[in-house]
């Protein structure tokens, strides 16, 4: 799970992600929220957490500033409005409890 600072220089991935969670839904969330962006939506956020988790993708070191500055690319002045906090944990409870939903549905060839 990513969670950028204010500043934009700081990068925590959490290892909370359980062992039950599954790759393959994951990544159809990650399909599905592509047009997301992370720091504001809860699905995106717990579906990359759970490919980290995997090791289907490896998170980033460097955070984007500290990237853009190792290729001598001016980064983008840090937006005016007020960054989003991040998702409450009951957010995150919903959000995984419908994906151990969605995965029992899949699991069962779509039979309720």
């Amino acid at each position: 799970m990513l969670y950028y600072t204010g500043s934009g220089d700081d990068l925590v991935i959490p290892s909370g992600v359980c062992d039950r969670a599954e790759p393959e839904l994951a990544h159809r969330l990650m399909q599905q929220h592509h047009m997301c962006r992370m720091d504001q939506c809860a699905w995106k956020w717990v579906a990359y957490g759970t490919l980290v988790r995997h090791g289907c993708i490896v998170a980033p070191q460097f955070s984007p500033r500290q990237r853009a500055h190792a290729r001598g690319i001016k980064f983008p002045a840090a937006r005016s409005a007020t960054p989003a906090d991040p998702p409450a944990p009951q957010t995150f409870r919903q959000v995984l409890d419908a994906m151990d939903k969605l995965a029992a549905e899949l699991r069962s060839g779509g039979r309720g």
